[in-house]
């Protein structure tokens, strides 16, 4: 008879370890979600520039990749200071750095926890480099 332990160790900080504290923040960042797909307009990015959103989630296909014309709405939002990142609406799976893409990357997480995050994120700090390595210890 073959017996199995099977154990899931958590490898990414969490909870107790977090460097955010949130208890006296009585409003979060404004990030939105923009979802991809064929042919999606680059209109959505304008609205989210013109509401002054400070973070956009690009929810892309596969591994968050981006079609022409989101790449070229998440270039002009980050021209004008949001932070966009880049996640996957598959059902699981790592949006790779790729610098061929533009915006940061979710790592495994998925749109609405990548959402999360940034709004947490953007209460310490915009610096793009910063906000990736949350995502990369998240």
């Amino acid at each position: 008879m073959v017996s199995h332990s099977f154990e899931t160790r958590v490898e990414k900080i969490h909870t107790l370890r977090s460097v955010f504290d949130v208890r006296n923040i009585k409003k979060l960042p404004n990030v939105v979600i923009i979802y991809g797909y064929q042919d999606d307009p680059e209109y959505m990015y304008d609205a989210a520039i013109a509401h002054h959103a400070d973070g956009i989630i690009y929810a892309g296909t596969g591994a968050g990749s981006v079609s022409v014309r989101s790449d070229a709405g998440i270039k002009k939002a980050e021209k004008a200071g949001i932070i966009v990142v880049r996640a996957s609406r598959a059902g699981n799976g790592v949006v790779p750095l790729d610098k061929g893409q533009p915006g940061l990357v979710s790592d495994s997480l998925n749109p609405a926890k990548a959402r999360v995050l940034l709004m947490t994120a953007l209460t310490q700090t915009h610096k793009p480099e910063l906000i990736q390595n949350y995502f990369s210890t998240y």
